[in-house]
C-alpha cells in the first residue's frame, strides 16, 4: 500500500529475506525544544539487493570458483556472492507508511551503518515533528561488510552472552573450550582474513563499484519515496563516496546521453569530510599509465603476492627497473605490494570485533564491573587482551568497565583519537576508582575535558598540517546510546575489512630525484616523493573520456552537479573551517533546484576571510555549518540540543527540497 512498482516490491521482499523478521524497536523521547515533545517509536531492518557490479575475481562473479578454507567456512559450500548492496533502515514503527523522503547515507573510513543508528532515532521523530513529513534513513553497507564473521556473535548478542561472543572471536587463543552456545551453533570460531592472499579480490573493488552499488539502493529507495525524494550523504570519507556517484555518469558505455549519479537525488549531505573536487595538476601519461597497469591485473597480483608486479601479474619487477622488468608488457609499468584491506590507526579486524563482546556486556553491567575483555578467564594474566596478540593496543588502557574501555578508546582525548582523530567523539571523561568508569553528558565531569580552543582562525594551515581546533569543546554524547551501536544483529559500526586497495586504483605513486618528479606528476619540482604522487578526485575525463576507460571510472560530471548540498563540520573535527568545503563548492555547477534562485555556489572567497568563505546559503544551494566544539563523530552522534545544531538544519534541507 506504499505505492511501489510490483517488479520492485518483488526484488525488495526478496533482499530482504528471513533478515526482514530482525526488526528492534527503539523508544527514543523527542527534545528538539518544541512545547509538547512527543514520543516516536524508530523500527530498524536490514535488506540486500543485488548490485550489477561484477568485479574480476570476486566471489559471486561469472567463472569465479571459490577455493579459500576460510570463505567456504564461514559461507558454507560454493562459499557467497558478494554482488550485492546492503541497507539497514530505520523508519517509524508500526504498519508501513510511504515515507516522504528517504535519506541514504554512507560511513567513513573503517564505519558501518550503525555510524547512523543514533541519528536516525533522533533525526526520524524530529522531521515528523518539525516539518510533518515521514521520513527514512537507510545506511549504505559497504560490501566488505559481509565478510565480517559475526555469526556466533550475533547469537551471543541475542542471549545477552558475552563470553560467549569472546569465545566466539578469540576461543582458539583464550583456551577456555568452546562456550555451549557456540558449541550448539556454529560450532566453530570465527574467521579473520589476513590482508593478502585470503581476499585479494578487494584489489578489485574500486570506486566505481561501489558507487554502483550504492546505485542499486538508491534506485529501491527512489521506487518507494513519494515523487522519488531521495537524498544522498554521507561522513568523513563517506563525503567521497557521496561527490563521487554524484559525479559519476553511470551510461559506461559512453552511447547516448549521460546518466549523472546526481540526476537520482535532491540533494547533497557532507558530515565531516570535504567530499573532493577536480583541481589538481593534469594526470601525466605516467600516472595514467599506472592506474591502467593496476586495474588491468598489477593490483591483483601485488595484493595477492604481497609482492611488486607487471600487469601480466605473474612478473616480478621494482619501479626503478619496470622498463625492464615489465618490457613488451602494456603498459609495462609496475604495481607495488599494497594490503587488501585498510586498518584505521593500526585497528585491525580482530581489535575492531572486541568492540561487540564489551557492547554485549553493557546490556547488563555497562559501568561498574570489569570489562570482559580485561577479565582474567582461568588465573593471572589470562585475558583476551593477555593471550591475544592482536589486541596489544588495548594493554595499554587501564582496567576499566565496558563504557570506561569505549571512552578511555574513542573520546577525542583518548589513544585510539590519538592515533587519529578520525575516530574521536565527544564523550566525556574518565571516572575513578577500579575498574575505571565513564562520566558521560549525564555526568558532572572536570573542566579539563572540556578546554577552550581559542578564536577560529581567519587563515587556511598547509595541507599538510594537522587540522586547526577552535572554540569550546562539547561533550555531547550519551554513552549509554553510543555503546548500542557496536553491536545490533546484521548490523555495527565498523568496517573491518575497508577496501583501500581496490580505492586505490586511480591513484599513481610518486618519485623525486634531486628536486624534479621522474615517476607520478613527471618534471614537476618536488622535496619528496609524495609531491610527485597523483590521483583522482572527481575528474577522470583524461581516462575515461582521453582513454576510453571508463571501466575504470567514469567521473565527468562533477561540473554539472546541481543540486542543493548542506555540510556540516566540527571545530573539533577534521573539518573545522568553512574552507573545508570550498573545493567541492567550486567544482560543481550552479544549483537548479526549486529551492534556488540563482545565487552562485560560492558568494566571495575570501570573505569574510580565507577560512570562512561566504556561500551562496539556501538560495544557492550550499550550506555550511562548522558547529563549535564538535568532535568528528559528533555530527552524527551528539544528542539533539542546541549545543549540537545539526539535526535542525538538516530537517529543514530535506523538509525545503523535497518534490
Amino acid at each position: 500500500g506504499i505505492g511501489i512498482a510490483p517488479e520492485m516490491r518483488a526484488r525488495v521482499l526478496e533482499g530482504l529475506g528471513p533478515l526482514s523478521l530482525q526488526v528492534g524497536v527503539v523508544y527514543q523521547e523527542l527534545d528538539n525544544g518544541a512545547a509538547d515533545d512527543s514520543c516516536v517509536e524508530v523500527a530498524w531492518s536490514n535488506a540486500t539487493v543485488a548490485s550489477d557490479a561484477e568485479p574480476a575475481e570476486t566471489p559471486g562473479s561469472p567463472g569465479v570458483v571459490v577455493t579459500n578454507a576460510k570463505l567456504l567456512a564461514q559461507f558454507g559450500p560454493g562459499g557467497p556472492d558478494l554482488n550485492s548492496s546492503v541497507y539497514t533502515r530505520w523508519r517509524i514503527a508500526g504498519p508501513e507508511r510511504q515515507p516522504d523522503a528517504i535519506l541514504v547515507l554512507v560511513a567513513g573510513f573503517g564505519g558501518g551503518s550503525n555510524n547512523f543508528k543514533l541519528m536516525a532515532e533522533d533525526l526520524i521523530p524530529r522531521v515528523l515533528d518539525d516539518h510533518g513529513l515521514v521520513l527514512e534513513l537507510w545506511a549504505y553497507t559497504r560490501r566488505s561488510e559481509q565478510l565480517e564473521d559475526r555469526e556466533g556473535s550475533i547469537l551471543a548478542a541475542e542471549a545477552a552472552d558475552e563470553l560467549a561472543a569472546l569465545d566466539w572471536y578469540y576461543g582458539a587463543d583464550v583456551g577456555i573450550g568452546m562456550t555451549p552456545l557456540i558449541s550448539s551453533g556454529p560450532n566453530r570460531y570465527a574467521e579473520f582474513y589476513n590482508s593478502s592472499s585470503d581476499i585479494p579480490f578487494l584489489a578489485n573493488w574500486t570506486s566505481q563499484v561501489f558507487s554502483r552499488d550504492i546505485h542499486a539502493v538508491i534506485d529501491v529507495a527512489k521506487s518507494i519515496a513519494v515523487n522519488e525524494n531521495v537524498f544522498l550523504g554521507g561522513h568523513s570519507a563517506g563525503t567521497g563516496f557521496t561527490a563521487r556517484y554524484a559525479a559519476t555518469d553511470f551510461n559506461l558505455a559512453g552511447v547516448g546521453p549521460a546518466e549523472p549519479g546526481y540526476d537520482n537525488v535532491r540533494g547533497l549531505v557532507l558530515f565531516e569530510g570535504g567530499g573532493g573536487n577536480t583541481s589538481g595538476a593534469p594526470l601525466t601519461a605516467d600516472s595514467l599509465d599506472r592506474i591502467e597497469a593496476k586495474f588491468d591485473g598489477g593490483l591483483f597480483a601485488a595484493v595477492r603476492d604481497n609482492a611488486a608486479r607487471c600487469v601480466d601479474g605473474t612478473t616480478l619487477c621494482t619501479i626503478a627497473t619496470e622498463a625492464v622488468d615489465c618490457v613488451g608488457q602494456l603498459p609495462p609499468k609496475c604495481t607495488e605490494p599494497t594490503t587488501a584491506y585498510s586498518a584505521l590507526a593500526g585497528l585491525g579486524p580482530q581489535v575492531t570485533a572486541s568492540s561487540e563482546p564489551s557492547a554485549i556486556q553493557g546490556f547488563t553491567d555497562p559501568d561498574t564491573g570489569l570489562n570482559i575483555m580485561q577479565t582474567d578467564l582461568s588465573g593471572p594474566d589470562t585475558s583476551a587482551v593477555d593471550l591475544v596478540p592482536a589486541l596489544g593496543l588495548l594493554g595499554f588502557l587501564p582496567d576499566s568497565t565496558v563504557e570506561g574501555l569505549f571512552g578511555q578508546f574513542l573520546d577525542d582525548d583518548g589513544l585510539g583519537a590519538s592515533l587519529s582523530p578520525a575516530v574521536a567523539a565527544g564523550l566525556g571523561d574518565v571516572g575513578g576508582g577500579s575498574p575505571k568508569t565513564w562520566l558521560d553528558i549525564t555526568e558532572p565531569f572536570g573542566g579539563s575535558a572540556v578546554p577552550n580552543n581559542g578564536p577560529a582562525p581567519t587563515s587556511i594551515p598547509p595541507p599538510s598540517s594537522t587540522p586547526p581546533v577552535w572554540g569550546q569543546e562539547k561533550e555531547l554524547v550519551s554513552m549509554t546510546r553510543f555503546r548500542t551501536t557496536f553491536t545490533a544483529a546484521e548490523s555495527n559500526a565498523a568496517d573491518w575489512y575497508y577496501a583501500a586497495s581496490g580505492m586505490s586504483v586511480t591513484s599513481a605513486p610518486g618519485r623525486c630525484s634531486a628536486g624534479t618528479c621522474t615517476v607520478g606528476n613527471v618534471a614537476a619540482s618536488c622535496a619528496a616523493n609524495n609531491d610527485c604522487a597523483q590521483s583522482i578526485s572527481l575528474d577522470s575525463s583524461a581516462l575515461s573520456v582521453g582513454r576510453g576507460r571508463s571501466d575504470i571510472v567514469n567521473l565527468t560530471q562533477a561540473a554539472n552537479i546541481n543540486v542543493p548540498v548542506i555540510c556540516f563540520g566540527g571545530s573539533n573535527g577534521l573539518t573545522p573551517l568553512g574552507a573545508s568545503y570550498l573545493g567541492f563548492a567550486q567544482s560543481i555547477g550552479a544549483c537548479t533546484a526549486p529551492s534556488c534562485d540563482g545565487t552562485p555556489r560560492v558568494v566571495d572567497a575570501l570573505l569574510p576571510n580565507p577560512a570562512f568563505p561566504t556561500y551562496g546559503g539556501t538560495n544557492g544551494g550550499y550550506e555550511v555549518y562548522i558547529r563549535e566544539g564538535l568532535s568528528h563523530f559528533d555530527v552524527v552522534v551528539a544528542e539533539d540540543g542546541p549545543d549540537s545544531d545539526v539535526l535542525g538544519p538538516l530537517g529543514d534541507f530535506i523538509a525545503r527540497n523535497v518534490q
